[in-house]
């Protein structure tokens, strides 16, 4: 595995934040440019011993297994971001609803737009820079699974014309759906914007909170519905009987990379 990490800082936590790269394994011998993938919750990306619940997206696994089968021929870098303490501030533009509040007992959110200024303006010029990259709008993702999802949403619609494929997993709009609904509604998404969206039927964030699965089920749906008023044309929709954890989004993975590389 060509996993490199390096530090950028970043002033959310006036601290150097890890980013891992894993490039395509011919990267060193070839002279090949390749398009990019962004990703939040970068430590449960590539490895176990530093994903949540030791249970990583097994994402080199995955690309590997599949090119095995010939199912994709073409190579693409992928980029996790690592989360901090500050996870909750940093992947939502907004503050909480109430149910936060309740749930954690303190307030969270608003730091995410300076976390998405940290992506377009620092993590992906930085990229751009020192990686042979295919540097355009049609070449360049983003994805995340629950609070990465609904950030990741925001990123690429916030910046239009930087990101065209987004990876919506197990979306978390609850956290401010509102807000959120509203801030898509009104960006310039193009109609050549692509999405995946995903979302298991018995997702939840807390079990002593019942129906939370139809909360999930609802986020997903709502945006489903927001991009189809907004005529984008590629919109990738699945309903899994999956929970809420890496091993799902690790399944999940696999449908989404061949979506992503199929043209």
């Amino acid at each position: 595995m060509n996993l490199i990490k390096k530090q950028l800082y970043i002033p959310t936590t006036k601290k150097k934040r890890t980013i891992r790269i894993l490039l395509p394994d011919d990267y060193d011998t070839s002279e090949k440019t390749y398009p990019v993938l962004y990703m939040h919750d970068g430590q449960n990306l590539f490895e176990d011993q530093t994903a949540f619940n030791h249970t990583s997206w097994q994402i080199y696994e995955t690309l590997e297994h599949l090119k095995s089968l010939q199912k994709i021929t073409s190579d693409i870098i992928i980029v996790g971001i690592d989360n901090s303490d500050l996870r909750l501030f940093e992947y939502a533009p907004w503050v909480g609803k109430d149910v936060i509040k309740g749930m954690l007992k303190v307030q969270v959110g608003g730091l995410g737009d300076v976390y998405a200024d940290f992506i377009a303006k620092k993590v992906k010029p930085y990229i751009d820079k020192n990686f042979r990259t295919l540097k355009a709008y049609e070449h360049t993702s983003i994805a995340g699974s629950s609070m990465g999802a609904y950030i990741s949403t925001y990123i690429a619609s916030k910046y239009p014309s930087m990101f065209k494929n987004v990876g919506v997993f197990s979306l978390a709009s609850w956290f401010n759906e509102e807000d959120f609904l509203t801030f898509i509604k009104y960006s310039k998404l193009n109609i050549d914007h692509r999405f995946f969206i995903s979302i298991g039927k018995n997702e939840t964030s807390d079990n002593t909170l019942k129906n939370f699965n139809e909360l999930y089920l609802e986020n997903s749906r709502n945006l489903k519905a927001l991009l189809e008023e907004k005529n984008v044309e590629d919109i990738f929709y699945i309903e899994t009987d999956d929970q809420h954890n890496e091993l799902a989004w690790r399944k999940m993975f696999s449908t989404f990379i061949l979506w992503l590389l199929k043209n």
